[in-house]
């Protein structure tokens, strides 16, 4: 025979429920508003009566909804973890059953909200009068409020460790007479709190009133929901509020993302209090930014080794062809400098601006009216924006921001709260919430980014810029304008400016060498880093196998020639043009057959060497290639392409690299200013490392559409197009 038990819960559990899940009063006052919302309330509020007597504090939370009938008591409330409000169904999706009156989603998932009251005291008391909604005729919604009004009292010390919760009897009273009613002319819910856990400080009933202010979306519409908090002293005077604040920041943005991972966007820079300077505005454009996602989920499978290599891309195309899973997003955003000089120009009153940005910072996630916690909150910078700060100047710091994540709630069930409150369920649909919010923000840095250089540029013009030969040879007409006593104390200072200038120019190409050197090794290192668990389990497999064993090892001697073809010894000296560029490709060769990315090459018979560093014209080629294969990792499309043409332009040497991306968005002379990027992770000094090496050379342009026509590029080539053309005095 089976022997046969049950689960028999002590009756501890539900102290755990309130006090271990529920990490602050704080929060545990945040559950309760969300009951009321959930229950058609209007206003909700919160008092704190007596606060500064433990001994006699009470806290009370009451609303105007629909309240609790006693078969809700007896079958719902009394059971913890119940899915009324959004049960789920035999495909584990869940139901939404919108609220009859405002028709919200609830907020409420759990079953284990109403809990949180034992994080705040020891004993309540919950007092409520029904009302049954129905819908008319009309279609419209009418409220009976009805006859009775039922009180519940608990006391949680009695929850012992040593008790079933089956022992603990739970009792409540239904008055009929309505003189006793406490709701005499609607229905709702009254919750009062006693015997506190802790006492409350003037830093905590801050602390509530700043998350209070929080808990609502700004789009909320206060006729319809409403959070009153009262204090019986002085704690919450003189309290900041935001939007004194949010009509100045000088940086405003707005993002719609839809389901199809279409960005709409609506961005303005301005200073309020310096006309001069200007506005720069863009309204309503709208990209595609699905393909910006995919090589930050290309580099998350492959360093978590969740799937084969060669299963990878199809998991990313079956990406591309779905809708996301969360709905449509909205995100505002207001972003501040905090420097004096910029401070002067937006705001009369700093102190008061920084003081309202110390209390509200942060990029905030709300579902429909309610908030999302903890995002947003202090010390929670969830999207690592301290750390890209440290990384790179390009970013800006989570405390520079206030910011509003919107999403709808029907349509961002999965997206689904912890049970503590800390954020969402790091699920798939998380990641790609996560990944999407950074690629909006990313999209803001860089717009965010030029207009900030031209602003400092502005206040402080950066000098002209001069070559260290046109330096030295100021100095050596200053020499020559001057009266020496001797001759040969002219000549023997302009020799030690010949060697100053020779000692720069060595100490430049010394640096250049190893800046590209390490550039193009860490591509290949990247690869390499794959490669070997790959080869250590075909070696450890058996049967031995042969061919992928061999096919490894072609591979990784691939990546280590393209190493070392960086690291021979180089010089400016004639170089096989078609043979230097062909080693560059065979680089990527692996990449571009798991990539499907063609090569065509249309190499000019006329042109058989050039004369360069080999070291810097293969790290070139290899850095234009590998942006090329990034960006067309952005887009999906079944017939990716990098063309290189070599060509003579009035005998000039030209050589030119285009591939069918998304192209440049940004001028030439933006592309090539250091760690200017476009990239997430980008560190931005590869056309910076090319655009320098080019003035030893030639230079570095971008070619346009028009151009590449007269050409006779094939049309399908017209993303990005980057020119190198070589000086005269080639042979």
């Amino acid at each position: 025979m089976e022997n046969i038990k049950f689960f028999k819960p002590k009756a501890h559990i539900l102290r755990l429920l309130g006090e271990e899940l529920i990490k602050s009063p704080i929060m545990a006052i945040y559950e309760l508003v969300k009951n009321s919302y959930d229950a058609d309330s209007n206003e909700v509020i919160v008092s704190f009566k007596d606060i500064e007597n433990t001994e006699n504090a009470l806290i009370t939370i009451e609303d105007n909804g629909t309240g609790l009938t006693s078969a809700i008591i007896e079958n719902i409330w009394l059971e913890p973890g119940t899915d009324h409000r959004k049960p789920i169904d035999e495909n584990g999706k869940r139901i939404i059953n919108r609220s009859p009156i405002f028709e919200r989603v609830p907020m409420g998932e759990k079953g284990v909200g109403r809990f949180a009251v034992h994080k705040l005291g020891n004993t309540i008391k919950l007092i409520t009068r029904p009302a049954n909604v129905i819908k008319c005729t009309d279609g419209e919604w009418r409220k009976y409020v009805l006859d009775y009004e039922i009180t519940l009292s608990i006391d949680w010390v009695a929850f012992s460790q040593s008790k079933y919760l089956e022992d603990i009897p739970i009792t409540w009273q239904t008055e009929t007479d309505k003189s006793k009613f406490h709701f005499k002319n609607d229905s709702g819910t009254l919750i009062e709190v006693s015997a506190l856990k802790e006492p409350w400080s003037r830093r905590m009933a801050r602390s509530l009133k700043r998350n209070v202010v929080s808990m609502l979306s700004p789009k909320n519409k206060e006729s319809e929901f409403k959070i009153s908090l009262e204090f019986d002293n002085q704690w919450l005077a003189d309290f900041p509020d935001a939007n004194q604040i949010l009509n100045i920041a000088p940086y405003k943005y707005t993002a719609l993302l839809d389901d199809e991972f279409n960005l709409t966007v609506d961005y303005e820079f301005s200073l309020a209090l310096n006309a001069e300077f200007g506005e720069r505005k863009i309204d309503g454009v709208t990209e595609n930014i699905r393909g910006r996602l995919i090589p930050a989920l290309r580099k998350e499978l492959e360093e978590e080794e969740q799937l084969p290599k060669d299963k990878i891309d199809d998991f990313i195309k079956k990406f591309v062809e779905k809708k996301n899973p969360f709905g449509n997003i909205l995100l505002e955003l207001y972003s501040y400098d905090l420097d004096s000089a910029t401070l002067r120009n937006y705001t009369y009153d700093s102190k008061t601006l920084k003081n309202v940005l110390k209390h509200h910072y942060g990029i905030k996630v709300f579902k429909n009216d309610m908030r999302v916690f903890n995002y947003g909150e202090p010390g929670n910078d969830w999207l690592e924006l301290d750390i890209k700060r440290v990384q790179s100047k390009q970013w800006f710091s989570n405390n520079q921001n206030i910011g509003f994540v919107y999403l709808d709630s029907e349509n961002s069930t999965n997206l689904i709260e912890t049970t503590n409150r800390e954020g969402f369920i790091d699920n798939d649909s998380f990641k790609i919430f996560y990944k999407s919010i950074l690629a909006i923000l990313n999209d803001f840095r860089i717009e965010r980014i030029k207009d900030r250089n031209k602003w400092l540029n502005y206040i402080k013009p950066a000098p002209k810029a001069k070559s260290y030969q046109d330096q030295t040879s100021v100095f050596k007409e200053l020499i020559d304008s001057t009266d020496f006593t001797k001759n040969e104390q002219k000549e023997k200072l302009k020799e030690e400016v010949d060697v100053l200038q020779k000692d720069f120019e060595t100490k430049k190409d010394n640096l250049l060498i190893p800046a590209g050197v390490g550039m193009t090794a860490s591509v290949a290192l990247h690869e390499i880093e794959k490669l070997v668990p790959r080869m250590r389990e075909s070696v450890n497999s058996e049967p031995f196998k042969k061919e992928v064993s061999q096919e490894q090892v072609d591979e990784l001697e691939d990546y280590v020639q393209g190493i070392l073809s960086v690291l021979r010894k180089g010089g400016n000296k004639p170089i096989k043009l078609t043979e230097s560029i062909e080693k560059a490709i065979s680089n990527y060769g692996k990449r571009f057959k798991s990539r499907e990315i063609e090569i065509i090459t249309d190499f000019d018979t006329n042109m058989d060497t050039i004369i360069c560093d080999k070291r810097y014209f293969i790290t070139m080629i290899m850095n234009i290639i590998d942006n090329s294969m990034y960006w067309l990792d952005t887009i999906y499309k079944n017939d990716k392409g990098i063309y290189l043409k070599t060509y003579l332009e009035n005998d000039i040497p030209v050589i030119l690299i285009i591939d069918n991306g998304p192209g440049f968005k940004d001028e030439i002379n933006e592309v090539v200013m250091p760690f200017f990027t476009r990239k997430d992770d980008g560190i931005g000094i590869g056309l910076y490392l090319i655009d320098t090496i080019m003035m030893k050379y030639g230079k570095l342009e971008i070619s346009d559409s028009q151009e590449l026509d007269s050409l006779n590029i094939p049309s399908k080539f017209r993303g990005a197009a980057i020119k190198l053309t070589f000086n005269k005095n080639q042979k």
